[in-house]
């Protein structure tokens, strides 16, 4: 952290904290309540005689929101400090300020999010919902938190007193987006509660509720997705001007990257062990059904695995069928699972929405972990098509997964947020089955369609990105797409196949060098009214082959290009997507994932 005065927020004591339920585990009684742990707050302010206007006015210039953006940095100044300091804020000064509020205002929604759980006739699944809300409250105060920490990387101070560029702004730029994502996901809860509340068996006055309750807690976090929307817009801005001083300044240490750069923060070993057979590794624990392990459950496993660990932690699951819900929570850094293949280390649950969870919490295995890695498993939500959002997987994290196979049918794969990598994967679907806002890239992948519910059509991927300066999208490369096995001509005849639909305004999603199977819909892409306009999203098709990837009966969607430039292939290549200048991407680290090395494995 700074070295620079620490202020508290000078407001009532009660908004230097923020709450946030613990997740309820599955032996944990429902009598308990619900359960909350305190964040603290701090902000810090610099003297404002300092703040030259200008800095200011330029930051908030090219933002979404200016006159928030001048509210913001306004009353994160504090007049009253001593004017003597050696250290006059920059920009990187203001985004610093702009962020330290916006986790203030975080602190405060939850705190007001807390009173609605006292409202008598809220259902289960708004219960439900609110605790999303405020598991994703504390993300966002932990991104937040670790976006300041990533800024002080950028900007570490010299011997003299200054400041000094020492990298670029990709994981900034990642951490923030995972923030706003964050407050998208908590207000989808309560959208998902109105467009499916016939399911839940719901009384008019228990609608209407409802209804308002997500305006109140949509009127909470617009604006903390607005001052977080700034600081993006703000980051963008910052960028090419310390390009050019870096250009100007030996001083300024940012070293440029190669663009072939791979996942950094997987180590040498960690390339060793994914490219080495199961059947060779030397895990830290076993999990075998048949107790010849060190445990016969996963989730014993995971819990028992050390905390925040520097190196990375190999669980071995033998093969078997685990009926676990599987939770790698934050604190579980470095983790990886292994199995001994596809089809034969089978994690299963069945958890859905129609039953009564959240689509943010149906799913068989969620990742929040930082730097997870996962080989050769299958996932599955056993729920059928009748029971709508049931979730195989769910990503809010940093990872990657080699040769695994994911299975539902709606909502198959929650690629939530941050960045993630799959390759050699197979994902079996129907409606939205590969969706989310992280930035994540598939390369040689299987994606196979599944047979959706009466009525039904299916859309493989459905992106979230809102914010034009958020740095994510879903990238398939060198995939392929056609029907599951068993999928006859007879039944395809029944429903409609699309490559995706837009979630948001800015969703962002490209298919490049991939196999098109025949049930894809002439016109590609289907538009999704109630979530996005078409001129704002980016859908790319580049040098795709096969039945379904003739392009000439395709949108005509503003927001809709194909074939258009070679540049696609650069732009959306493992160290640029996965945003190449960042701390967690390196050369010649895990070539089994790089697109020029990756080759050799096949």
């Amino acid at each position: 952290m700074s070295t620079t005065p620490l202020v508290f927020l000078a407001l009532s004591i009660t908004t230097l904290v923020a709450l946030a339920p613990f997740v309820r585990g599955e032996n944990d009684s429902a009598d308990d309540g619900h359960h909350h742990h305190v964040v603290l707050v701090e902000v810090k302010k610099y003297p404002s005689s300092f703040v030259h206007p200008s800095i200011i006015k330029n930051a908030c210039t090219n933002t979404f929101y200016p006159s928030l953006c001048h509210a913001t940095l306004s009353s994160s100044v504090n007049p009253a400090t001593s004017k003597n300091t050696s250290v006059a804020p920059t920009y990187h000064h203001v985004l610093e300020f702009s962020i330290n509020q916006t986790m203030s205002n975080v602190a405060s929604a939850g705190l007001n999010i807390l009173g609605y759980y006292s409202i008598q006739d809220l259902n289960p699944q708004e219960n439900n919902a609110l605790d999303d809300c405020m598991e994703m409250l504390d993300q966002t105060l932990y991104e937040l938190g670790q976006a300041i920490d990533d800024l002080h990387t950028l900007f570490p101070s010299d011997s003299n007193g200054g400041y000094i560029r020492s990298k670029s702004y990709g994981n900034l730029k990642t951490l923030l987006s995972a923030a706003m994502t964050n407050e998208n996901t908590c207000i989808d809860g309560f959208s998902d509660l109105e467009a499916d509340s016939e399911y839940l068996d719901s009384k008019i006055e228990q609608k209407s509720t409802r209804t308002t309750l997500k305006q109140d807690i949509e009127k909470l976090l617009t604006p903390i997705l607005r001052m977080i929307s700034n600081c993006l817009a703000m980051t963008n801005y910052m960028e090419p001007i310390t390009h050019q001083e870096t250009q100007q300044n030996p001083r300024l240490l940012f070293n440029k990257m190669p663009e072939d750069r791979f996942l950094a923060w997987m180590t040498v070993a960690d390339r060793k062990i994914m490219k080495r057979s199961p059947r060779r590794m030397r895990p830290n624990v076993t999990v075998a059904r048949d107790g010849s392990g060190n445990y016969t459950a996963i989730s014993e496993a995971v819990k028992m695995a050390p905390n925040m660990s520097l190196s990375r932690y190999v669980i071995h699951i033998k093969a078997g069928i685990y009926k676990d819900s599987v939770m790698i929570p934050r604190e579980k850094v470095n983790l990886m699972l292994v199995g001994d293949g596809m089809n034969l280390t089978v994690i299963t649950g069945s958890k859905n929405f129609v039953d009564g969870f959240s689509t943010f919490t149906s799913a068989t295995l969620t990742v929040v972990g930082d730097k997870f890695l996962a080989r050769d498993l299958t996932i599955i939500n056993t729920s059928g098509p009748e029971k709508h959002q049931a979730v195989a997987l769910r990503v809010t994290s940093n990872a990657a997964f080699y040769r695994c196979e994911i299975i539902s049918y709606q909502d198959t794969l929650y690629a939530h947020s941050l960045g993630q990598f799959y390759r050699e994967c197979t994902i079996q679907g129907t409606i939205d089955f590969i969706f989310g806002n992280a930035a994540a890239i598939f390369q040689n992948c299987l994606i196979l369609v599944r047979k959706p519910g009466p009525g039904q059509n299916n859309m493989v991927t459905a992106q979230g990105r809102q914010d034009p300066n958020q740095n994510t999208g879903i990238s398939l490369q060198n995939c392929t797409i056609t029907a599951a096995l068993g999928l006859t001509m007879a039944e395809r005849s029944n429903f409609s196949t699309f490559l995706g639909r837009p979630w948001r305004n800015y969703s962002r999603t490209v298919i490049m060098k991939s196999f098109l199977g025949d049930l894809i819909h002439p016109q590609g892409w289907c538009k999704w009214n109630e979530y996005s306009t078409l001129d704002t999203v980016e859908y790319i098709e580049y040098m795709n082959f096969g039945p379904g990837s003739n392009t000439r009966q395709r949108v005509n969607w503003a927001g809709y290009r194909s074939n258009y430039s070679e540049d696609i292939e650069r732009q959306f290549a493992v160290g640029a997507f996965l945003h190449g200048a960042d701390d967690w991407l390196e050369s010649s680290v895990f070539p089994l994932f790089g697109t020029s090395q990756a080759r050799r494995m096949q």
